[in-house]
């Protein structure tokens, strides 16, 4: 069990890692009041500059009951096992640039959904539903507190909002922002802890049951009415929002990584993880990708026996994502391409500052690197890791692009949202 004081030093060395959202939110609550009176959506006026006059959205039927229709990013990660790998094929140069909205932000900048032509991103006090060819707002959810990764599914777009150590799990209608239902949890982190782990987490969604985390618990909600179909119980608090695959949701706390059956709630297995697990884990295949202490674990997804490991001296790593026979792991400035069946590295990229999670097509990896004037958008060679192209952008934020039919979605500092086009 670690102490405070082990977990305080963890926390450090973590929060140069959080330039994604699949992670529970780590800073302490505020001092302000939860508001419990969900308010009614208002719809906004226009937050955009710009207009573009073709769509780039695309909407198809979904490879599988578990993948977003082809052309959407519905979730953070993408999919329930937290791939970030598209089907579209998107290829550079990517010369358009449009400035789909701008619009003010507190603290971090989680990156945006997009599904059925709608772009949904956490703003000041707010979460808004965008409309990709106009730019314009359809409506804003306002409700203080801190929003991370919405996910939609079907109609609905469910998004966690957490103030002052309380908070809840809200679904909205996706077409006019009203509300479904809430779901309040029983217990979140608290002051013996140093408010350290157990907030509420991304939530996943699959086959008509959200998967959330909070306090030390892990519940699974009816996605039409937000009843509870079961709760797990963990050990310590709950670290890590939820990754779906293989019947089974795989979620960590302080103590251990849990892989949980998806229908009864029921423990299938646990394996011990010697520190904090901050970032969602990925399934990939018959492996799933783990953070423990300072190295990355592949463990089988059916029985969690360890496959292989990787380390980095000095450093620490996570799962970044996975496409076909290579996954991915990154550290802050560093991204590396691995073998998914021994961990043989295959290659890797590097940036002096920074280096974000990927997105990932069949044949590039796109990447967020370095900071402030230097910030550019890169694709790399998805086989040999090689730059293949690089697009400047002044002020991008350490979020992770994301991919929507032909177009790649980034975030900037200064509260934008910029689409590339090829």
């Amino acid at each position: 069990m670690h102490t405070t004081g082990q977990r305080g030093l963890w926390m450090v060395a973590i929060l140069a890692l959080l330039g994604a959202i699949g992670y529970v939110a780590l800073r302490p609550p505020s001092p302000a009041s939860f508001d419990a009176a969900l308010p009614a959506p208002t719809v906004g006026a226009n937050l955009a500059a710009q207009a573009a006059p073709d769509n780039p959205f695309a909407q198809s039927a979904p490879a599988s009951p578990d993948s977003p229709p082809v052309g959407e990013w519905s979730m953070e990660g993408l999919n329930p096992a937290r791939t970030r790998a598209v089907e579209t094929p998107i290829a550079p140069p990517l010369n358009q640039q449009r400035v789909i909205v701008t619009a003010s932000f507190e603290e971090g900048v989680s990156p945006p959904v997009i599904a059925r032509g709608l772009m949904l991103l956490e703003t000041k006090d707010a979460l808004s539903a965008i409309d990709l060819r106009t730019g314009r707002q359809r409506w804003a959810y306002r409700q203080k507190g801190a929003y991370i990764s919405p996910a939609i599914a079907g109609d609905t777009v469910y998004f966690r909002a957490e103030q002052a150590n309380q908070g809840q799990l809200v679904a909205l209608e996706l077409s006019s922002g009203r509300q479904r239902w809430a779901f309040t949890p029983k217990r979140l982190s608290a002051a013996a802890n140093n408010y350290f782990g157990g907030h509420l987490t991304s939530p996943v969604v699959v086959e008509g049951v959200v998967y959330v985390g909070a306090g030390k618990e892990l519940y699974a909600l009816d996605a039409i009415s937000g009843k509870m179909r079961w709760e797990f119980s963990a050990q310590d608090f709950i670290t890590s929002s939820a990754a779906v695959a293989d019947g089974r949701v795989f979620v960590s706390d302080f103590s251990y990584f849990y892989a949980i059956d998806l229908t009864s709630g029921g423990l299938i297995w646990s394996y011990p993880a010697h520190s904090a697990v901050y970032f969602s884990s990925v399934a990939a295949g018959d492996l799933v990708l783990i953070s423990s202490g300072q190295n990355l674990i592949a463990l089988d997804v059916r029985n969690g026996a360890r496959r292989w490991e990787k380390s980095v001296s000095g450093k620490s790593l996570i799962p970044a994502g996975a496409q076909g026979d290579t996954v991915f792991v990154k550290t802050t400035n560093e991204l590396f391409a691995l073998d998914r069946s021994d961990g043989r590295e295959l290659w890797s990229f590097r940036d002096v500052n920074y280096v974000s999670l990927p997105a990932l097509t069949q044949e590039y990896v796109f990447v967020v690197n370095g900071m402030g004037a230097g910030a550019s958008v890169v694709a790399l060679d998805m086989t040999t890791g090689a730059n293949v192209w690089s697009q400047p952008v002044p002020r991008l934020a350490t979020t992770a692009p994301v991919i929507a039919g032909r177009a790649i979605y980034v975030r900037t500092t200064d509260g934008r949202v910029i689409e590339l086009l090829s």
